[in-house]
């Protein structure tokens, strides 16, 4: 799954920022050992590493790609292929939460998510460099 210069991408409905972040939130036992958030649990890949994930929250929906998207590292590089990916540069319906996560490549193992406070879509994985 780890794979130097591609960005995964989700986009999904938070009730909250906290809830995005604990959905992300990786934990650590008293010996140091990781326990997989919720987020690698339910897409089935476990394991991430925290310096390559980027999340954010938007208070209200957003359609437009560029919008969603403008904040993030390497944007300008990735934006683009996420719009060839969507055909588009909008969504069909808003969202409020974005989770980009950095050399690696989700290999669809699972396409969406619907847990309690969150709701989250794979997008696609595309070259960011």
């Amino acid at each position: 799954m780890e794979f130097d210069g591609i960005v995964s991408v989700w986009f999904g409905v938070s009730e909250s920022f906290q809830n995005l972040e604990e959905y992300v939130d990786i934990e650590y036992t008293e010996d140091g050992d990781a326990i997989d958030s919720k987020f690698g649990i339910n897409f089935e890949f476990g394991y991430y590493d925290e310096d390559n994930i980027e999340i954010c929250f938007y208070e209200d929906l957003k359609s437009n790609i560029g919008d969603i998207l403008n904040d993030f590292s390497y944007s300008e590089r990735f934006i683009p292929k996420i719009k060839e990916l969507i055909k588009g540069d909008s969504l069909s319906s808003g969202i409020n939460s974005v989770i980009v996560l950095y050399d690696f490549k989700y290999n669809e193992a699972k396409s969406e998510d619907k847990s309690k406070n969150i709701e989250m879509k794979f997008i696609g994985a595309v070259p960011y460099e």
